[in-house]
């Protein structure tokens, strides 16, 4: 890390229930005791740590986000991608980033990756102006996503989703989304898309199984709901990381894509936080972010097929 001017660590101390909060000072002392120039910010609202980011304008400074999806998709936003690196500590509900480059759970062990980790050039998404690192996805999830934040006590589970996901399933609701790609109209009619940079989607499920962050492309899965006695099957196929091969689903892979409707309420979601109503404007930008992963982290390239970085092209790895 001696590279950077400034190593900053932005920790959202609710994250996971106040998990970081709890870690974020052991966490610095191990940074600090292997010889790191720290500097911490706490949040305490929403957009704090965008404005932390954007701080390091014109400083070349690796920015560890300390907390969940949400946390980091704010320090995507808010960071200098020319001159600055970026990396995750998982300490939230999701941490799909996270899982995708292997970033263990424990933070401890976590510390010790990115202190023995490597550079990674990965593919950032922009949907309308607002850039992303993991999924936009509109219709049934971007509903169940505004359901769960509008209703929001306490810490987040997977399991809070569940409710508001088989009330959305049972209700059957048709949001009549048209899905543009490259230019191209693909399918109109979708209850649920989703454009992915990565083939994590949150707990088990992958419904872009095929998605890679390395390949400066987005994979689209577009979903129109089926009879309902069909329902289970559908969910398997997410469940069992097959999605693309679903006979409901319509799989293709773009750089630009526009979904819209003729409704006006259709609901999305970037990285797991509700993000407004379509129509969105989406697109890659390929190998935008400089990332640390854990040294030799496996990821997806494309094809869907794991990949050990220690043997990726030398455009797309810079040893630390």
């Amino acid at each position: 890390m001696s590279e950077f001017d400034r190593v900053l660590l932005v920790a959202n101390p609710a994250g996971g229930g106040g998990r970081a909060g709890r870690w974020v000072r052991p966490v610095a002392a191990a940074l600090r005791a292997a010889g790191v120039r720290l500097k911490v910010v706490r949040t305490r609202r929403a957009g704090d740590a965008r404005e932390a980011a954007e701080r390091c304008a014109g400083r070349r400074a690796l920015i560890i986000a300390f907390g969940g999806d949400g946390t980091l998709n704010e320090v995507l936003n808010g960071a200098d991608l020319e001159r600055c690196a970026l990396a995750v500590l998982p300490a939230g509900t999701g941490n799909v980033l996270a899982k995708e480059v292997g970033m263990h759970g424990w933070p401890p062990r976590a510390v010790r990756q990115l202190l023995q980790g490597a550079l990674v050039r990965m593919d950032v998404g922009v949907c309308n102006g607002r850039r992303f690192a993991c999924m936009v996805g509109a219709g049934v999830d971007g509903d169940v996503v505004r359901a769960v934040h509008e209703h929001r006590r306490r810490r987040l589970t997977q399991f809070h989703y569940m409710p508001h996901l088989i009330g959305a399933l049972m209700g059957h609701a048709r949001w009549d989304i048209a899905v543009e790609l490259d230019g191209r109209p693909v399918v109109r009619g979708m209850d649920q898309v989703v454009l992915g940079n990565t083939h994590s989607y949150g707990g088990p499920v992958e419904l872009t199984p095929r998605a890679s962050a390395l390949d400066g492309q987005l994979d689209a899965m577009c979903l129109a709901w089926p009879d309902i006695i069909e329902m289970p099957a559908v969910v398997s196929y997410g469940l069992l990381r097959r999605s693309a091969e679903c006979p409901h689903v319509t799989y293709r892979r773009a750089r630009h894509a526009v979904l819209s409707s003729p409704r006006d309420d259709v609901p999305y979601q970037l990285d797991g936080e509700a993000a407004g109503l379509l129509p969105v404007e989406v697109e890659v930008m390929a190998g935008a972010v400089r990332f640390l992963v854990p040294a030799g982290c496996r990821m997806r390239h494309p094809g869907g097929c794991p990949r050990d970085q220690q043997g990726a092209e030398q455009n797309a790895v810079d040893s630390l």
